[in-house]
């Protein structure tokens, strides 16, 4: 079941933090901030097992993203 779940994780649109930060014009860090806060759109960490290195583990589901921008009145820049 775990494993089904992470590959439609890793197959479903999805942005990385860097991405969502240059999608809204911010830093990444500031995303990071957000998410340690508890702010944001829901997201999903990935275990690091089966992953290549270097691959992001924190994944914000666009369905997910395009749901808190309407909420939140929020106009993507890119």
């Amino acid at each position: 079941m775990l494993r089904k779940r992470i590959h439609s994780l890793m197959t479903e649109p999805y942005l990385t933090t860097e991405q969502l930060a240059k999608r809204w014009g911010m830093k990444p860090s500031a995303i990071k901030g957000q998410r340690a806060r508890g702010i944001g759109p829901e997201y999903v960490t990935l275990p690091r097992i089966g992953l290549p290195a270097g691959t992001p583990r924190v994944r914000y589901p666009l369905a997910h993203v395009l749901a808190f921008e309407e909420a939140n009145n929020i106009t993507p820049l890119n």
